[in-house]
């Protein structure tokens, strides 16, 4: 396994309270770095620390929990599959969601999620063409 680095651009969108790059910028003020430190990092005694894997399950699962929600249901993994479904309502190509999600395979389409009424559409379509 050698490191690869995956490079995934942050778009401003001031239209948002969500806009990614806003947050980053804002971290990056409360927690001051260097420009070559990994890019997420936390405060721990009188060093930053890089958030791992493991840390950053833990946040999510302990957010997930304080809004009311099951952590159970919930992984790190939830962000790929929500990223997912959501460039695909978007109408982004599959090849770009493909890209951008960094899967080697059309693994993501297992992810998408599809509403009932756009399951409608489909049985709606195929009885066009019943006898």
């Amino acid at each position: 396994m050698g490191n690869r680095i995956l490079k995934i651009p942050l778009i401003e969108n001031t239209r948002s309270a969500l806009c990614p790059l806003r947050a980053y910028r804002n971290m990056c003020k409360l927690i001051p770095a260097a420009g070559d430190s990994p890019a997420f990092l936390f405060p721990s005694k009188h060093k930053l620390v890089p958030v791992t894997y493991t840390d950053f399950q833990r946040y999510i699962k302990e957010f997930i929990s304080k809004i009311g929600r099951n952590p159970r249901l919930f992984s790190t993994h939830s962000f790929r599959r929500g990223g997912a479904t959501f460039a695909f309502e978007s109408k982004v190509p599959a090849e770009l969601i493909q890209v951008h999600g960094d899967w080697a395979s059309d693994a993501y389409k297992l992810y998408l999620q599809f509403s009932l009424s756009e399951k409608v559409s489909v049985a709606k379509a195929m009885t066009k063409f019943i006898p």
